[in-house]
């Protein structure tokens, strides 16, 4: 029954992947779409820290960085912002973006079984 459930999960993120606009970020086996307006998902970024320090590691413009970090850890997080504002970064930022998440520990486009 567990592995049926897993499966099921894994199929339907793998599914989601290709429909999202922005992409997975995963650590300690836990995995979220940016866009995610889970709890967990802001413990994991904000609450620890994690997204102030991936956010100085890029080279993104202060109004990005500060409208992503407002749109994923202030009480204006929008998951739907987070999607818009992903929409309009080059490919060169969100390559960016992804790497930071990467050398700060994170997984990116990785569903943890």
């Amino acid at each position: 029954m567990n592995r049926m459930l897993v499966t099921t999960f894994a199929a339907a993120a793998l599914l989601a992947v290709g429909c999202s606009s922005t992409f997975l970020v995963s650590k300690n086996g836990y995995g979220y779409f940016l866009e995610s307006n889970a709890k967990s998902l802001q413990t994991m970024l904000c609450d620890s820290g994690d997204l102030q320090k991936i956010l100085s590691d890029t080279h993104l413009a202060k109004d990005v960085k500060e409208n992503f970090y407002r749109f994923n850890c202030t009480a204006e997080r929008s998951g739907e912002k987070v999607k818009q504002l992903f929409t309009v970064m080059t490919p060169v930022e969100r390559k960016e973006l992804r790497l930071a998440f990467k050398s700060n520990g994170y997984d990116v486009n990785y569903l943890p079984c």
